[in-house]
Formats: structure tokens, sequence, C-alpha cells
């Protein structure tokens, strides 16, 4: 079966729902940089968490990437053969995209890092209100699924 852009949306939402629930307990489901630094500068985050938070984030993305190439590593060599990929070469980013994402052909790397902060920015706004009891109904238990639901609409 062939996956769209939505379907892929939403299990990625769920996964963030997911992380978010599992994590929530912790760390206050911190899973990104741009979340910690925001809620520090915006939320008064304790500015002696940042730095450990940050690290243990991208130990997280590596560990996760790892484990990824790890269990799938063969089919990742079987798709370069059939496709005749060489590692490296441009063609091989529809593989090298499973660990990170690209700016579009048609966007310059200005263009893309302002999508991203535009991205990030209205990410963060409605975090901080899904989060902010005070900002109408209290979401309590419901805040992470609507936190998944935002980074599918986002990502879509």
């Amino acid at each position: 079966a062939s996956l769209g852009l939505w379907e892929i949306c939403i299990i990625w939402g769920l996964g963030i729902s997911l992380a978010v629930y599992l994590t929530a307990g912790i760390s206050g489901g911190h899973l990104n940089p741009a979340v910690t630094i925001a809620l520090w500068l915006f939320a008064c985050f304790p500015k002696q968490k940042v730095l450990p938070y940050i690290i243990a984030q991208f130990a997280g993305a590596f560990g996760g990437a790892l484990l990824a190439y790890v269990l799938y590593s063969s089919l990742f060599t079987e798709f370069e053969t059939a496709h005749h990929m060489v590692r490296g070469s441009v063609e091989s980013l529809q593989l090298a995209s499973i660990f990170s994402t690209y700016p579009a052909a048609a966007l310059n790397v200005w263009q893309a890092a302002l999508v991203e902060v535009v991205i990030t920015s209205i990410l963060m706004g409605m975090i901080m209100a899904l989060t902010d009891d005070g900002n109408g109904i209290p979401k309590g238990p419901l805040a992470p699924l609507l936190i998944g639901i935002l980074v599918a609409v986002i990502g879509a």
C-alpha cells in the first residue's frame, strides 16, 4: 500500500501524541529543542535545564535514527540496488529523507529557513495556547492529543 502525504502526517501526529504522553510526566513532553527554548524564553522554563534537555533530545533523535537504520538497513540496500542508487548521490535523498527533511527544490536556503521559523512559531504559539488551562476550557490529558493533531495539520 502506498501512503500519501495526509496519511503520513496523521501517523506522524499520532506518534508525537504518544511520545508526549510517554514523556510528559518526566520532562513535560519536550521532544524538540525549539519547544524547550521557546518555553524557557516565554514560559518560565528553568534556564539550567535547557542544555541537558537539548542534549537529551539530540541523543534521542540520533538513537531513533540508528535504531531505524539497524532494523531496516537490508531494505535500504535492497532499494538502492533495485534503483541503481549510489549513497551520497542526489537520487539517494529519497532514502536520506527517512532521517531528515530537505527543502523543496524550488526554495533556496533562506526561504527554507524562513518557512521553518514561521512553522515553528505557529507550532509554539499553538502549543502554548493548548497547554494553558487559563486559555478557555482546561485541556489536561487531551493536550498531547491536540498537539499531535496540530503537528499533523501543520505537516499537511
